[in-house]
C-alpha cells in the first residue's frame, strides 16, 4: 500500500489532540511534525505545511465535545466556526469547540499548540466557553504568556510519572488555559497555578542566566515583571533561595569544566566563566560542596589513564 502522509499526520495528531483533516495548499510541498506534551489534559503542538485544517459535520459525531484553546506561533492563521472568524497573529490564541465544524487556514506554515479540555473542567472554574469563542487573546496577555511558558517548561522537562504530580500539572494547565481565555491580567497572584507558572519562569531565567556574574534576584524579577519580594515568595516552595539556586548551577558548571580532560585552562578563568566574580569565595564554596579543591579536581581529570 502506498504511503499516505496526510493520513499519517491525521492519525498521529488525533492520538494526542483533536481528530482533524487536512487539505494542502496547492503548490506547497507537504511536511508535518507532531509533538505531544501532555496526555491529560491533551496538549499537543504541530507544525504543518500551508493549507486548510478542518473538522466537518461527519467528524464532529465522534463524541468529542471538548473546549480547545489554540495558540498560534505563526502569523495569519485564519479560523472559522459557527459563523464567526478570527485571524490570529504570532503568539495569539483563541477558543474553538470540538463538537462544531470549523476550519483553520494559512498560506504560511501551521505552528499551533492545542490544549484540549473537558466542558466539566470549564464549568468547574465558572467559565463559559461561548463567551471566548473565536475571540483573539492578545499576545500581550499575561495569563497566556504564563500558560505557554509553563507548557514549554513541561515539554523540556518531560511529563512527570507520579500520579499526584500528574494531577497537579493537569490542574495547573486547565487553570491557566481558562485564565488565558477569560482574564488577561493576573498580577502577583497566590493562585496555585499562577504561582507554579511564575516559579517555573523564574527557574528558567536562573538556568539560562546563572553565568552572568552580576545576576540578581532584582534583575530577574524586573525581566519577568514581578517584584523581588514576590520572587522570593515563589522560591520558598523550592526550599532554596535565589542565591542558593544560582550558586548550585555555577558550582555544577565549574565542576564539569574542571573535570573535562580536554580542558587546559586556569582555574580562575573557569570560575569566571561559571559566573563567579570572587575567586576566594569560589574556592570556599567549591570545597564545601565537593569536599575537594578546584585544583585537585582539575589535576585528577588531567592525570593520564593507566593502560
Amino acid at each position: 500500500m502506498p504511503r499516505d502522509p496526510f493520513r499519517e499526520w491525521r492519525e498521529s495528531y488525533a492520538r494526542y489532540g483533536t481528530d482533524l483533516a487536512f487539505k494542502p495548499d496547492k503548490g506547497s510541498r507537504f511536511w508535518s511534525a507532531v509533538q505531544p506534551v501532555c496526555a491529560s489534559p491533551r496538549v499537543v503542538r504541530t507544525r504543518l505545511s500551508p493549507g486548510l485544517v478542518f473538522r466537518d459535520r461527519r467528524m464532529v459525531n465522534d463524541g468529542n465535545d471538548n473546549i480547545n484553546l489554540a495558540v498560534s506561533f505563526e502569523s495569519d492563521l485564519n479560523l472559522r466556526q459557527g459563523g464567526r472568524d478570527v485571524c490570529l497573529g504570532r503568539h495569539e490564541a483563541t477558543i474553538m469547540l470540538a463538537d462544531e465544524p470549523g476550519t483553520a487556514a494559512t498560506r504560511r506554515e501551521f505552528n499551533v499548540l492545542e490544549i484540549s479540555m473537558s466542558r466539566t473542567d470549564w464549568r468547574a472554574r465558572g467559565a463559559n466557553p461561548g463567551d471566548a469563542l473565536l475571540k483573539a487573546v492578545d499576545r500581550r496577555s499575561e495569563s497566556l504568556r504564563l500558560l505557554t511558558s509553563y507548557i514549554a517548561a513541561l515539554a523540556k522537562a518531560g511529563q512527570p510519572t507520579a500520579t499526584d504530580t500528574l494531577e497537579t500539572v493537569a490542574r495547573h494547565i486547565v487553570d491557566l488555559a481558562v485564565l488565558a481565555a477569560t482574564r488577561p491580567s493576573v498580577g502577583e497572584s497566590d493562585l496555585e497555578s499562577v504561582a507554579a507558572a511564575r516559579r517555573a519562569a523564574v527557574l528558567e531565567q536562573i538556568a539560562r542566566r546563572f553565568q552572568e556574574p552580576d545576576l540578581t534576584g532584582g534583575s530577574v524579577a524586573q525581566t519577568l515583571g514581578i517584584s523581588q519580594r514576590y520572587l522570593q515568595w515563589l522560591l520558598q516552595e523550592t526550599g532554596k533561595s535565589f542565591t542558593e539556586h544560582v550558586t548550585e548551577l555555577r558550582l555544577a558548571r565549574a565542576f564539569m569544566l574542571l573535570s573535562s580532560t580536554d580542558r587546559r585552562r586556569r582555574i580562575s578563568e573557569i570560575a569566571f566563566e561559571a559566573g563567579f566574580s570572587d575567586l576566594a569565595h569560589f574556592h570556599r564554596l567549591f570545597r564545601a560542596r565537593f569536599g575537594d579543591t578546584p585544583g585537585a579536581v582539575a589535576g585528577s581529570a588531567k592525570a593520564p589513564r593507566a593502560n
